[in-house]
C-alpha cells in the first residue's frame, strides 16, 4: 500500500464516507465501544479520538460524563466532517488530521481512542502510527482500539474508492507485543450482530489496553 491511500482520504473519500455514514452514525443512541471504557475516566482527562468524523462518539461521552471536566480532542481526514463536528459540537476541539501526524505534545492525553480507523491506514504508515500513539499517551494511560480483529491477515479490495483497499488484523499486538501495555478489557462484536462472529470477515472487537508506567515495569535487578 502506498501513501496514495492516505492522500485519497484526505483529498476525497474522507468526505464521501462522512456524508454516507453520518446519519446512522448520528441516530445511534448508544455506542458499546464507548461504554467499554467510561468508567476508566476521571476528572480532567484529556481525551483524543482519532477518526473521529464530526465527534458524535465523543459528544456520547461528553453527554454521559457531564459532570466531568474533560478535554476532549478529535481528528479525522474528512474536512466536511471536521467542519460539520465544529459547528454542532461547540465544545469539542476537532481538527482535520490524520494518525501517523498527531500534533499535539509528549504525553498530552490520558486517553488516545483509534475509531476504526488502522484498517484503512497505509501499511507503510502503521508502525510511524503506532510511535505517534504512543508519543502522544501519558505512561498511566488508556489506549482505546476499535477495528476488525482477524485470526489471519487479510486484504480486501475496498468497495467505494478505486484502488484503496482494507487491512485486517488483530491491531492490540502492535502494542501488547513489548510488555509496555497490558490488555484490559475487550468487547466482541460485528457490523451484524452484538455478539463474536465467527465469519473472519466480520469479526470486530474494542480492546482496551492500560500503558504502563516505565517505574513499575522495568525495576533495577540487584
Amino acid at each position: 500500500m502506498t501513501k496514495k491511500q492516505k492522500e485519497t482520504f484526505i483529498i476525497k473519500e474522507g468526505d464521501q464516507w462522512f456524508k454516507r455514514n453520518n446519519s446512522v452514525v448520528s441516530n445511534t443512541k448508544n455506542f458499546k465501544d464507548i461504554d467499554s471504557f467510561v468508567s476508566l475516566i476521571k476528572e480532567k482527562d484529556k481525551i483524543l479520538e482519532i477518526g473521529t468524523s464530526s465527534g458524535t462518539k465523543l459528544d456520547y461521552l461528553s453527554r454521559n460524563l457531564s459532570g466531568l471536566d474533560l478535554g476532549l480532542y478529535g481528528i479525522d481526514p474528512s474536512y466536511e466532517a471536521i467542519k460539520n463536528g465544529s459547528q454542532q459540537y461547540p465544545n469539542l476541539n476537532l481538527k482535520q488530521g490524520t494518525s501517523d501526524q498527531i500534533d499535539f505534545d509528549d504525553q498530552y492525553f490520558d486517553v488516545v481512542i483509534l475509531g476504526f480507523c488502522l484498517y484503512l491506514v497505509d501499511r507503510e504508515l502503521m508502525f510511524k502510527t503506532v510511535s505517534e500513539v504512543d508519543r502522544t499517551l501519558k505512561q498511566g494511560g488508556y489506549l482505546v482500539i476499535t477495528d476488525f480483529e482477524t485470526p489471519v491477515l487479510m486484504k480486501r479490495i475496498y468497495k467505494h474508492t478505486e484502488g484503496v483497499f482494507s487491512y485486517k488484523n488483530n491491531y492490540s499486538n502492535f502494542f501488547l507485543g513489548g510488555g509496555h501495555y497490558s490488555l484490559i478489557n475487550k468487547v466482541h462484536f460485528s457490523h451484524s450482530t452484538d455478539t463474536f462472529n465467527t465469519d473472519f470477515n466480520e469479526r470486530v472487537s474494542t480492546s482496551v489496553l492500560f500503558k504502563e508506567k516505565y517505574s513499575n515495569i522495568y525495576r533495577l535487578d540487584s
